[in-house]
């Protein structure tokens, strides 16, 4: 075992991540045979809003063994990725949730004001019932894809590079990964998908390192945007979309999101309680 890991160790940390992310899809592989059977789904296709759900859960179901086998090898423990739960963190991660939806709320209200998109009121308890469950859902993913990426991924890079150049890297990872659920729409938000990773890895900066304020943050817009179109709490009258809510209205194609993304990353650096930075930065 030991041998294993002196020869672990040195590898780049680019090597470790490609190594991570195919032995994950390997262990994931007959899980998704067997949920893609049920939701009529072949790997590799584009999934339909009701078969992704389950397809994500079922990905992130498998992945606590990659991550035991990654932080056996390296000699690390969650809280060197920057997972820990203590009560400062418990805050961040709370006032991160309230930021993040506060700043989408907001930007979808500015958007049905000009007439940009148009709010169904008699959805809102279908809202409320359904919010519970969808916060829940929405940390839970935002908290495996940031001990993954701003985390392990993270951690990895920098082992060979300066914090942003790896966390450039890592983004653009994070990006194109998504294409693996939905290509043609993602493909207009990849810049958009590299942005968010920018300001989650700046929120873990800001944070001393930790990864309470990026999950927050990547929590609570998982979970507004999820609620909003599961509930059609809102619609767009233009299907093809424009500038602002984005090419076929996919929310990070256009400048209300990107403008969304970049108020949030100075509105985090300016919480008092989380103005130490990380070492490295």
């Amino acid at each position: 075992m030991e041998n294993l890991m002196e020869f672990w160790q040195p590898w780049p940390g680019l090597l470790k991540i490609i190594v991570f992310l195919f032995s994950w899809l390997v262990l994931w592989y007959p899980v998704a045979l067997v949920v893609g059977r049920k939701l009529a789904w072949q790997p590799w296709q584009a999934v339909t809003p009701e078969q992704k759900l389950p397809l994500v859960l079922s990905l992130y179901l498998v992945s606590p063994l990659p991550i035991w086998a990654v932080t056996w090898l390296d000699q690390q423990s969650l809280g060197d990725y920057g997972l820990s739960v203590t009560s400062d963190q418990l805050l961040s991660l709370a006032i991160a949730v309230g930021v993040a939806v506060f700043g989408l709320g907001l930007t979808l209200a500015i958007q049905g004001q000009i007439g940009l998109l148009q709010w169904h009121r008699e959805k809102w308890w279908d809202l409320v019932k359904l919010s519970p469950l969808f916060l829940i859902l929405a940390l839970v993913i935002a908290l495996v894809e940031e001990l993954i990426f701003r985390g392990i991924f993270q951690n990895q890079l920098q082992q060979d590079l300066p914090v942003w150049g790896a966390a450039t890297i890592v983004s653009a990872i994070f990006a194109i990964l998504h294409l693996l659920w939905e290509r043609r729409l993602t493909a207009y938000q990849l810049l958009g998908l590299w942005l968010l990773g920018m300001v989650l890895l700046w929120a873990r900066l800001v944070d001393g390192g930790n990864l309470a304020l990026a999950w927050g943050l990547h929590g609570g817009w998982v979970f507004a945007l999820a609620a909003c179109d599961a509930t059609g709490l809102i619609t767009y009258p233009d299907t093809d979309g424009n500038i602002w809510v984005g090419k076929a209205n996919q929310p990070l194609a256009g400048l209300a999101g990107i403008i969304c993304l970049l108020l949030t990353a100075l509105a985090i650096a300016l919480f008092p309680h989380l103005s130490a930075f990380y070492p490295g930065f």
